[in-house]
């Protein structure tokens, strides 16, 4: 039967109801259904799953990319053992605390490591797999903590990567809470990739002294502040040149990594890490737009931090649909 993409969706199976497999779009992504080191609310591990149901419901006519549909965007295989480990990590984590008054033991924080570097792995090598096939790649967790694997596949195809982070948090601690891939740690150990020349953080309101001093040592760590971004709006500033500053800190090659608690939690009531503030939907989506229209190329990305609700999934689904459009 011929795909109408006027009609209601009914390949269920696939995101947004198109036509495509892995094998023949444009844009893969990876689901990662892993929240192991959420530090407040839990529920993103089933981020993926509210993404992939809502995104039947979205029209596929893009304004900006009208033949996007075509292009072809396809999920990779939904790993449901992963989410199985990680549920079981995360559980050794609860109750260590309980035990324990509030300290995680030393042999469960070596466990929960060794479980995240084993999921760093898997995400490296399926992302490297697609990419060496032509792929655009990008991950929906889960915790902000999964997109590590890709970032380091980027950096094995990508002599040199800026970062844009979109994020109510600066995620600069320093194995926080000893798990050295801690969701609150992924800017520092994304930092320390070689490849990684410049990150610039957007919309972040909610940071500790530590992650300050180290952001302010680097002249290649710029962070837009919300607080800032807001002022300088308040006196008259358009968005619009605030987001062509913002873009002309990034080389020619940008990852995108978008945690959704850097909206406004209207968008995305059931984040883990929930802060007063952040971007509107549109005025985010017209930053990743300025970063196109300057000629930069958008090589990754990933949508982190997705709560388990309808209105969550929704939200994020449509994200992604208006992010692989500017994108493929």
């Amino acid at each position: 039967m011929e795909f109408d993409p006027n009609a209601a969706s009914v390949l269920k199976s696939n995101l947004f109801g198109l036509p495509c497999s892995p094998e023949t779009a444009a844009l893969i992504i990876i689901p990662i259904p892993w929240e192991v080191t959420t530090s407040s609310g839990t529920g993103t591990s089933n981020g993926p799953l509210r993404v992939l149901e809502a995104s039947h419901q979205i029209d596929l006519y893009d304004s900006l990319n009208p033949g996007l549909w075509k292009k072809g965007i396809s999920s990779d295989q939904f790993p449901i053992d992963l989410k199985t480990k990680g549920d079981d990590l995360q559980d050794l984590i609860k109750r260590s605390i309980a035990n324990h008054e509030g300290i995680v033991e030393d042999a469960v924080v070596k466990k929960v490591n060794k479980g995240c570097e084993k999921l760093n792995d898997w995400v490296k090598d399926r992302a490297l797999a697609w990419m060496a096939r032509g792929k655009l790649v990008g991950t929906l967790g889960g915790d902000h903590s999964t997109c590590f694997g890709l970032l380091c596949a980027a950096c094995e195809v990508y002599e040199e990567i800026s970062i844009l982070q979109i994020d109510a948090h600066a995620d600069f601690r320093v194995a926080y809470q000893g798990f050295n891939y801690s969701h609150a740690s992924i800017m520092y150990n994304a930092w320390k990739l070689p490849q990684i020349d410049k990150l610039v953080s957007v919309g972040v309101r909610d940071y500790c002294e530590e992650e300050a001093k180290t952001m302010h040592g680097h002249e290649n760590i710029i962070c837009y502040y919300d607080q800032k971004i807001k002022s300088e709006m308040f006196e008259g500033k358009t968005w619009k040149s605030i987001a062509t500053k913002i873009v002309s800190h990034l080389g020619k090659d940008v990852y995108l990594s978008f945690d959704v608690d850097g909206l406004s939690r209207s968008f995305c009531p059931g984040t883990g890490t929930p802060v007063p503030g952040g971007l509107e939907y549109e005025q985010a989506l017209f930053l990743v737009k300025t970063i196109v229209d300057s000629g930069r190329k958008i090589i990754g990305f990933d949508i982190s931090e997705t709560g388990d609700g309808t209105w969550d999934g929704n939200v994020t689904a449509r994200l992604l649909w208006r992010i692989a459009g500017m994108t493929i």
